[in-house]
């Protein structure tokens, strides 16, 4: 029996390694089905994107575009397509600005237009055609200019060339981009001199950050054309005692002109009440700090809990406080009246027992 046993033993165990064998292929298989590319997306997929650099291409910077700003002058620059699949293909090209998102990720696939506060605006700057069709198994070069302005520039610009497929479904020709390419585009000023850094909150709020996570969001623009390159960020949130709830640190990359929203989670059991956040963001020798008081309310609590999952028995302690006191009560005045009760009992055996007696 011990034999028979150690086989089956040995035999189960293969199948499930099998098993979970195939359920990680099969979850691999899912995961890189939709999968958002970048520039460094391998050569074999539907297709593929490169950049082909100006003669004013910074020295040893060869994946993206980093140029530097020539006044009056029109850069000519290309990126190259490479269709991989053996049918033709439309892909859509925009230039968006580049971004840091709620993630503290830069993003460059973001095509909301640029803030009017911006002076130079690379989404205007850069000309290239809006879409382009290529041949099955057909590379084409797609040629774009930069256009500069005659004043002199000491800042840093940053936008991203998207190159997204189009792809038509049913009669209706929905538009559906599964994968998209990033091309970074930096533009660096003549003067090798950068415009003083400036970050400002803009307010604060409660917000959903996740489906089971809630933040406190602090509102934030950077003001000036500069990147603020692995900025420092400490947050602490204290209650109205003053005791610390929640800490926070993360480094970012803060894009230059950018308003963002910087999140800090919130403790999941949080409560009701009056707090204060500190803020300290710094880069390099410039530091910034900002502190605010907000309040959560009960609703808003609620919330938070029930999102994070936290079920709020508040009520069912209630109910059985409220049985616990009646079922005490009674039996306080049951325990109270039991002589007299017995008494009558008594008193009614008596009486019976006399008239008996008569009787007789």
């Amino acid at each position: 029996m011990g034999e028979e046993t150690l086989l089956f033993s040995i035999k189960r165990e293969d199948k499930m390694k099998k098993i979970i064998t195939l359920l990680l292929l099969f979850v691999l298989n899912i995961g890189g089905s939709g999968v958002l590319a970048n520039d460094t997306q391998s050569q074999k997929g539907s297709y593929s994107v490169s950049a082909i650099p100006s003669i004013h291409q910074t020295e040893g910077v060869e994946s993206f575009f980093d140029i530097r700003w020539t006044p009056l002058y029109t850069e000519n620059f290309g990126i190259l397509i490479k269709n991989n699949t053996d049918e033709s293909q439309t892909y859509n090209i925009r230039v968006n600005k580049a971004r840091t998102n709620k993630n503290g990720i830069i993003d460059y696939s973001d095509s909301s237009a640029e803030s009017d506060a911006s002076i130079y605006r690379l989404t205007e700057m850069i000309q290239l055609p809006k879409e382009v069709t290529i041949g099955a198994g057909q590379t084409q070069k797609v040629e774009g200019t930069l256009s500069f302005p005659q004043e002199s520039f000491n800042g840093l610009l940053m936008a991203g060339i998207h190159v997204s497929e189009k792809k038509n479904q049913g009669s209706e020709a929905t538009v559906s981009n599964t994968v998209a390419y990033n091309l970074p585009f930096v533009v660096r000023g003549d003067s090798d001199s950068r415009p003083k850094a400036k970050l400002s909150l803009k307010q604060t709020s409660l917000e959903k950050l996740s489906s089971t996570q809630s933040s406190l969001d602090f509102y934030l623009s950077n003001e000036e054309a500069t990147l603020l390159k692995e900025s420092d960020f400490q947050a602490e949130i204290r209650n109205i005692s003053g005791k610390v709830i929640t800490t926070q640190s993360s480094k970012l990359d803060i894009t230059p002109e950018t308003k963002f929203i910087y999140p800090i989670k919130l403790p999941e059991k949080v409560q009701a009440g009056e707090y204060s956040v500190n803020l300290k963001v710094t880069h390099g020798k410039d530091n910034w700090e900002f502190n605010k008081k907000f309040t959560i309310t009960g609703e808003q609590a609620k919330e938070i809990h029930q999102r994070s999952g936290i079920k709020n028995y508040s009520r069912i302690i209630y109910c059985i406080i409220i049985v616990a006191i009646i079922f005490i009560g009674l039996l306080f005045l049951f325990l109270r009246n039991k002589p007299k009760i017995k008494r009558e009992i008594n008193n009614s055996s008596l009486c019976r027992s006399n008239r008996r007696k008569k009787n007789n």
